[in-house]
């Protein structure tokens, strides 16, 4: 008896161990990574699928991991629920014994569901949330175009001359890809670099800092925003393009032979991804924004800080623009590195850009300046050549700690080398023609910059639903050094007669230098049903310095020796500012309210160490801001912003020294500047209808500065002297609308776009009698832009944009300086599919001004491009010719009514050349459909 019981108990434990080994589990962790909430207590319950009966059940721990053990194998559906999130639903089929691990769940908060919005059928363009998203299959482009074609053809979209491109109403400043920086945030690199066709949907929206998109309010730091989201098929295995062109020079009009090769690849796997970029040219192929070329071509620094501490670093020094004219040879290499860890806990963003230019530049400038009792004319030829080597870092690491806790780290650092030589004349002469001054200047000038940025922010999420604790610790610093070489002979005529000349050779030696500690805490929580608190404080010290010295040449030793005292100066400028502040933010499902303040308490110290001076300030500033959208319909929303900023005055406006690096502009430091602060709102509406393709996008922009910086000037022999000085009355205004359908009949768009732009400057100016003259300046423009268009899917497509302006400016120094103008010209481009792969493309971009008597020259142009390309091998390779400035009128022309004087400037830049090229557009894409055979 004893032996069978013993038996029976073996048998029944093996049994037992047996179905146990049979039976399978499952574990995983809920995930929430857009409202940061707890996602303790969730269910988590598995019912079978034949009759939906109740497995098994369990609820998440605190950091939201889950584990069910014991079950049958089978299919079940999976159902996990919580108050506040979107029920998951989802179908599972385990094996005998199988041990499943489902990884991280994403759970979508019912506040973000309640602002997604999802329109079936056409879905050219729709509003989720608060982003705007184009469908780019939906807008079509020549086989082969890049993003910023796709971009011209989007409604509520301009891409001007220059690259800079236009959203919504408001300038891009950011452009991603897959929600992450691409070689730093350049929109120009994307944009230019990125087949159309590669992109699945373009979003816009206003992208905030890291740590308001955390805690959910504005922080003033937003910036217009651009995702390029790519097509999944594109995201496996590689695709890029290779690009090499040539052509001989013209001998008619002395110009080198023509190049332009680049080459660019993206590649994946899994979670990783890779892309490189390689550019030489000389024919204008530089893939920056125009920002970034204008940085790249500047000598000196002008260092701008703001009231909380952040620091703007503006390079200056030689009246450089590469944005207006110059031909550049580029060299530009960029590499790339995307990747996520540990089930995307860990994530690291690395990126890395090369930018060689050599760039000869030259310049007319006409200028006719009018004063309350006198007059004059100036014209100046400058030439100059310049070569800059930049190289960038950029990185952001992403560690998500715990459901509770994650950190990210940016780093960004630059360095900066500039060479640069200049050449130029310039005389002044009365509205008689008789000569008043000459001046002959030439000079060269080394710069060696580096900057460094990082931030960490520190993300805490609380038991409780929407409180959150966030730490954000920032450090910068910046260091130039500069040493100019600069030679004038400046003569002065009386009667028509030389009378006296002033010869200035000089050596200047400038040392500045920038750091900057900052920290800010914010803790948000709630106070009633989607009524939310942030308190924040925000803590910040900048310090900085400027070492000026300059030499004058020893005639004996030849050498820069003299040490000069009045234009030299060390100085010190020092920023320590307390901020702490209160906002509240209301969320329903159509209204997004968010209103509040900061309260800045600053120190100043400005210390004038060659004249021993030291000068102390301390003031409160208070700056508000409000943020309110309201979702009108599913397709169409209004948003509206404001906020109020306090700026500090830069340096070099508050150095009080003299600068006579141009002698016929001498500026003078002004120490007792005061802080301007400025008010800016913002409307902003938008709408699409599906059915007719109808888009309507409208803006509305204002804003008034208080304290503004402004210049006082002084003439003697149209010599002018000048500092910066505080006064009120500065203001802006601008109006954007665009209007565009389809008539789906003849299949015609059209598209109306009318502007209106409104400056009032103010500017100080002494008279003969020493008398301070007030001067305002109130500059219109109003115009309108028409879009016609016509396209048949894999045949053609034509564009044209006529447009049509009404300028003035109007100044109360002298009406003499008042201009009244039209300006009108249209865009024309097009692309034509021939048989057997052949393609004709062509761009038109004509431009004609009213002539103006007081100006020599014509000013009227037409840039006219023309391609034609041929496509083989299953259209993987092309060979393209393509000639540029077919009319050869391309002239860098630019027209500028300014206060009591109005320019024009001609700058030599890319005339007509042509090019032959071979294209080899590569991809590998595992798993992607097959191409549709032939």
């Amino acid at each position: 008896m004893r032996l069978k019981k013993v038996t029976f108990l073996l048998l029944f434990a093996v049994l037992h161990q047996f179905v146990y080994a049979q039976n399978a589990t499952i574990k995983g962790q809920l995930t929430d990574s857009s409202e940061h909430k707890s996602l303790k207590s969730t269910v988590v319950a598995f019912l079978r699928s034949k009759d939906s009966v109740l497995a098994a059940y369990t609820r998440a721990n605190e950091e939201g991991r889950f584990s069910v053990s014991g079950l049958d194998s089978g299919k079940y559906i999976a159902m996990i629920t919580h108050p506040y999130f979107a029920e998951y639903f989802g179908n599972i089929t385990l094996s005998p014994g199988q041990h499943l691990d489902m990884g991280l769940v994403n759970m979508l908060s019912k506040m973000k569901l309640m602002e997604e919005v999802i329109v079936k059928g056409n879905r050219a363009m729709f509003i989720s949330g608060d982003t705007t998203v184009f469908t780019a299959d939906s807008f079509k482009v020549a086989e082969g175009a890049n993003v910023e074609e796709l971009f011209r053809k989007l409604p509520g979209f301009q891409v001007d001359g220059k690259g800079n491109i236009t959203a919504l109403g408001k300038k891009v400043e950011r452009l991603l890809v897959d929600g992450e920086e691409f070689f730093g945030d350049d929109p120009g690199i994307a944009s230019k670099n990125l087949r159309a066709d590669n992109v699945k949907e373009v979003q816009v929206y206003e992208g905030k800092s890291d740590q308001a998109a955390f805690t959910g309010i504005d922080d003033g730091k937003s910036k217009q925003t651009i995702n390029l989201k790519l097509k999944d098929d594109k995201k496996k295995g590689y695709f890029g393009k290779l690009e090499a062109g040539g052509g001989l020079n013209d001998k008619k009009l002395g110009t080198q032979n023509t190049f332009s090769n680049a080459a660019m690849i993206n590649a994946f796997k899994g979670k990783r991804k890779l892309a490189a970029y390689a550019i030489m040219s000389n024919t204008g192929k530089l893939n920056l924004d125009w920002q970034d070329q204008q940085k790249y071509s500047q000598s000196a620094v002008d260092v701008s800080i703001n009231d909380d501490g952040t620091t703007d670093y503006n390079w200056n020094g030689d009246n450089y623009n590469f944005s207006n004219g110059g031909t550049p040879t580029n060299w530009n290499l960029g590499l790339q590195y995307n990747n996520k860890f540990n089930q995307d806990k860990q994530g690291v963003n690395l990126g890395y850009r090369l930018v060689k230019m050599n760039t000869p530049f030259s310049q007319q400038t006409y200028a006719a300046n009018y004063l309350p009792d006198s007059s004059w004319k100036t014209n100046e030829q400058r030439n100059n050549y310049s070569t800059v080597l930049k190289q960038s870092l950029n990185g952001t690491f992403d560690y998500k700690i715990d459901s509770m806790n994650s950190l990210k780290l940016r780093i960004n650092g630059n360095t900066n080398h500039t060479n640069s030589d200049f050449a130029s004349y310039n005389e002044s002469v009365t509205m008689a023609d008789r000569m008043i001054n000459s001046n002959a200047s030439h000079g060269s000038s080394k710069s060696d910059n580096q900057a460094l940025n990082t931030n960490l922010l520190w993300m805490h999420k609380f038991k409780k639903l929407y409180r959150t604790l966030s730490l954000n610790l920032g450090y910068s610093f910046y260091q130039t050094n500069t040493d100019a070489l600069w030679y004038s002979n400046l003569t002065f005529y009386r009667n028509g007669d030389s009378s006296s000349s002033r010869i200035t050779d000089q050596n200047t030696l400038i040392k500045n230098h920038s750091n900057t500690v900052s920290a800010r805490v914010a803790y948000t929580e709630p106070l009633a049903k989607d009524v939310y608190m942030e308190f924040s404080y925000n803590f910040s010290n900048a310090n900085n310095t400027n070492n000026r010295d300059v030499y004058s040449k020893n005639d004996q030793s030849q050498a820069y020796d003299t040490f000069i005292d009045s234009l030299s100066n060390n100085y010190k400028y020092n920023i320590m500012s307390n901020m702490p502040g209160l906002n509240f933010r209301m969320v329903k499902k159509k209204m997004n309210l968010s209103i509040g303040s900061t309260v800045g308490m600053n120190h100043w110290e400005q210390l004038d160490l060659t004249q021993n001076n030291t000068r102390l300030y301390n003031f409160v500033n208070y700056n508000p801001n409000a943020q309110f959208s309201y979702k009108l319909t599913q397709s169409s929303r209004i948003n509206f912003y404001y906020n109020g900023r306090s700026t500090a005055p830069s340096l070099d406006d508050l150095q009080p020294i003299i600068n006579n690096t141009d002698p016929l502009n001498i500026k003078t430091g002004n120490p007792n500047l005061k802080p301007s602060f400025s008010h800016n709102f913002n409307l902003y509406y938008n709408s699409f209808k599906m059915t007719t393709e109808r888009g309507l996008f409208a803006s509305v922009n204002y804003g008034i500065t208080q304290n503004a910086f402004t210049q006082f000037s002084q003439f003697v022999d149209s010599v002018r002297r000048y500092y910066t000085v505080n006064t009120n009355g500065v203001y802006y205004f601008n109006g954007n609308f665009d209007y565009r359908f389809k008539l789906k009949k003849p299949g015609i768009i059209l598209g109306a776009g009318p502007n209106i732009n409104l400056n009032n400057r103010v500017d100080f100016v002494m008279d003969a009698s020493n008398n301070a003259v007030k001067n305002i300046t109130r500059s219109r423009n109003y115009g309108t832009r028409l879009t016609i268009g016509k396209e048949k899917a894999d045949k053609y497509y034509i564009y044209i944009n006529p447009n049509i302006n009404y300028n003035t400016s109007v100044g109360t120094v002298s009406t003499n300086a008042n201009a009244k103008y039209w300006a009108y010209g249209y865009n024309i481009w097009g692309n034509l599919k021939l048989p057997k792969d052949f393609e004709l493309s062509t761009e038109v971009d004509a431009n004609f001004r009213q002539k103006d008597p007081r100006f020599p020259s014509n000013n009227n142009y037409t840039i006219w491009n023309g391609f034609f390309s041929k496509k083989f091998h299953k259209k993987e390779f092309e060979l393209k010719g393509s000639v540029y400035d077919i009319l050869n009128q391309n002239r860098g022309y630019n027209r500028n009514f300014n206060s009591y004087s109005f320019t024009e400037t001609y700058n030599n830049t890319f005339r007509r050349m042509w090019l032959v090229s071979f294209i080899w557009n590569f991809t590998k894409n595992p798993g992607a459909p097959a191409a549709p055979a032939k």
